[in-house]
């Protein structure tokens, strides 16, 4: 083998080493700086094996996995990320599918076809909104969980309990607002009085989830690593 072929080699095989590392960590929810820190300092030991004629095994050993993940857990360095790009979706889009049904009543209510739900009784219509309520809580934890999980993400335990504690209250407030919006404008059912509304709920629940796992992240980076 040529050193030009050995070179070439060399350099796909660290560069391979180099994905996987970034996968790793991003996964284990290193932040980006930190990542490009790790990144860097990987490259150059490997850099450095090889003109010392040595594989990256002399530097990840027989498991790269475990080794890159223990080289950026010794540093404090997994868990930082909040990954609000993946929890706030989630979590809203759990809220929409467990409110499907509640929602196309308001929207009925707010378009004046409040004819087409009609049930009679105050009962009925306080144990549908609550049941909606439920639902719409176990799907938000379900989705938030689902999607970090998946990720691989060191903090998706801690951020279902902080969410599961917070995200009533944000919900009490943010609705509590939007009623009182809507009494404000003598409950009108206007698209601009429809869009306030709902945007002031929405903000209320992305403020809370993002909070929820703002704490979760901060108490991992305190405590360490979980697992669920």
């Amino acid at each position: 083998m040529t050193s030009a072929t050995a070179a070439r080699a060399d350099s796909t095989e660290r560069s391979d080493v180099i994905r996987q590392a970034n996968r790793l960590w991003r996964r284990a929810g290193v932040h980006r700086t930190d990542r490009q820190l790790l990144l860097t300092e990987l490259e150059t030991e490997l850099r450095g094996a090889y003109q010392d004629g040595h594989s990256p095994t002399s530097i990840l050993g027989e498991d790269s996995d475990q080794m890159l993940r223990s080289w950026a857990h010794e540093r404090g360095m997994c868990g930082r990320a909040l990954r609000l790009g993946l929890v706030v979706p989630s979590a809203l889009a759990g809220i929409v599918v467990g409110l499907a049904a509640v929602l196309l009543v308001l929207v009925a209510s707010f378009r004046g076809w409040s004819g087409s739900f009609d049930p009679g009784r105050l009962r009925f219509v306080l144990s549908f909104y609550a049941s909606g309520a439920a639902l719409a809580f176990l799907c938000a934890l379900l989705c938030v969980w689902g999607a970090l999980r998946y990720f691989g993400d060191p903090c998706a335990a801690s951020t279902v309990r902080w969410l599961a504690a917070l995200l009533p209250i944000g919900a009490a407030l943010s609705t509590g607002a939007g009623v009182a919006v809507a009494w404000w404008r003598n409950f009108n059912t206007s698209t601009p009085v429809f869009v306030a509304v709902t945007g002031l709920v929405i903000v209320g629940l992305v403020l809370t989830v993002g909070l929820a796992r703002y704490l979760a992240v901060r108490t991992m980076n305190d405590t360490g690593p979980e697992s669920l």
